[in-house]
């Protein structure tokens, strides 16, 4: 799929937009994987203790 929008697009393939946003969306990404855990872990342990 990167080839195709290389060859489309050749002057964006490698910008700094793109990869900003690539980067931004694994950083949110991950960040609310790593929410969810700790609420989850945070919600199992109060559970345990209550």
């Amino acid at each position: 799929m990167s080839d195709v929008n290389a060859e489309q697009f050749r002057g964006f393939s490698e910008n700094h937009y793109q990869h900003g946003m690539h980067s931004l969306a694994w950083i949110s990404l991950w960040l609310i994987v790593g929410l969810g855990v700790a609420a989850g872990v945070f919600g199992f342990f109060w559970g345990l203790s209550s």
